[in-house]
């Protein structure tokens, strides 16, 4: 007998993988959905000069770039959904929207609609200008509606047929070299300065910027590494702090984190941050190195204060919990230990390409007549989670 037919998926993405979005949520699971029956094919509306874009330090120059470098993106991306309508594949997947400046009717008449589809989104993009009315016109055009947390499937739920919350995953293998460099560190004499690690694009270090006053006032010689594109203008604020910049690749992320004492993510309590998926977190408790973050959106649900992390809300909470850590070795690795057991239990890639996988076969199922398919079809939803 001959085996099954594999299950086709066309993923309109957003970025390529260098996106953490597009690398986290679709591309790191690829094998893994193949051993599943299920093959994905990506193709990126932005790609590497996107990014290259975004970092250019001249406001207008960045602007006209974007404009140009969108128009020219545009005309590839009618291609890319001309040719997944054409195409064979059993399923469509649509990462946010198709473009992000086009209108909602011009959006809704592009959309592949003859085929079944899945829109995913793991941002509050519907809080930014002219996206709430565009986003919940495409959640109730899919035929499913992925989503990264509780918050964004509050958004969904009000117009799409299916919702599924999947929370943003790691790939344990990819960090288990740098869990045993951690663990090497905590071994060795505690004499250098406090490293506090951030990982991030560099247009989201304003985050760090509350972090400044207690990192300054520490007992304690601290540095703070961001590993990323690079470091932002610089800012009175941090005079005070040492500023590492350690750059970033998919390759060596997991071992800069490794090198880090303790990894931080702070976020201001407003509706955009609620819809975050705490990627950062992951990577920290990934590596075993311990976290502390403020206690805002998906952050709470996974840092439990004291178990497996520590939560800051206040630029006291987070003095306390720095200096608990630079004096505690033994708490470092309570907690650093405690968080890769975490993401072992909820958020490995396994767990989440099973999912996936469950979540792109409800797609393709013939849809029930019965059901309204102006709201959101909760026996078909998994239970919500972080």
């Amino acid at each position: 007998m001959s085996a099954p037919r594999p299950l086709t998926v066309v993923a309109l993405t957003r970025t390529s993988s260098i996106g953490p979005s597009t690398r986290y949520r679709i591309e790191q699971y690829r094998a893994l959905l193949a051993a599943r029956g299920i093959e994905v094919e990506t193709r990126p509306l932005f790609g590497p000069t996107w990014f290259s874009i975004l970092e250019w330090r001249n406001p207008l120059a960045r602007t006209l770039a974007k404009a140009g470098y969108s128009v020219a993106r545009l005309g590839a991306r009618v291609a890319q959904v001309l040719g997944a309508r054409a195409s064979d594949a059993d399923l469509v997947l649509v990462e946010q929207q198709l473009f992000p400046y086009l209108p909602t009717f011009v959006e809704q008449m592009l959309w592949p609609r003859a085929k079944p589809t899945v829109l995913e989104f793991d941002d509050a993009i519907f809080l930014t200008f002219a996206h709430g009315r565009k986003l919940a016109a495409l959640c109730a055009r899919a035929d499913l509606v992925i989503v990264g947390n509780r918050f964004l499937r509050e958004f969904a739920a009000r117009s799409a047929r299916q919702v599924h919350v999947i929370p943003t995953t790691v790939d344990l293998a990819r960090y288990d070299a740098a869990l045993e460099l951690q663990r090497a560190r905590r071994a060795t004499p505690d004499t250098g300065p406090l490293r506090v690690g951030w990982i991030g694009l560099r247009y989201n270090f304003g985050y760090l910027r509350e972090l400044a006053a207690p990192l300054a006032g520490l007992s304690r010689a601290v540095e703070l590494r961001v590993v990323s594109s690079g470091l932002p203008e610089v800012d009175p604020a941090w005079d005070g702090v040492r500023l590492v910049h350690r750059p970033w690749s998919a390759e060596g992320e997991a071992a800069e984190l490794a090198q880090c004492d303790v990894g931080v993510m702070p976020l201001p309590d407003d509706p955009w941050t609620r819809g975050k998926c705490a990627l950062k977190i992951l990577q920290y408790m990934a590596a075993g190195v311990p976290v502390v973050a403020s206690p805002v959106g998906v952050n709470a649900d996974i840092v439990r204060h004291g178990e497996n992390g520590l939560l800051a809300a206040t630029p006291a909470g987070w003095s306390a919990a720095f200096e608990a850590l630079a004096a505690d070795p033994e708490l470092r690795s309570r907690l650093g230990e405690a968080g890769r057991r975490t993401v072992e239990a909820e958020f490995s890639i396994e767990g989440g390409a099973e999912k996936v996988a469950n979540a792109y076969r409800c797609a393709t199922r013939p849809a029930d007549p019965g059901r309204h398919t102006g709201s959101a079809d909760r026996r078909a939803s998994p239970p919500a989670s972080p």
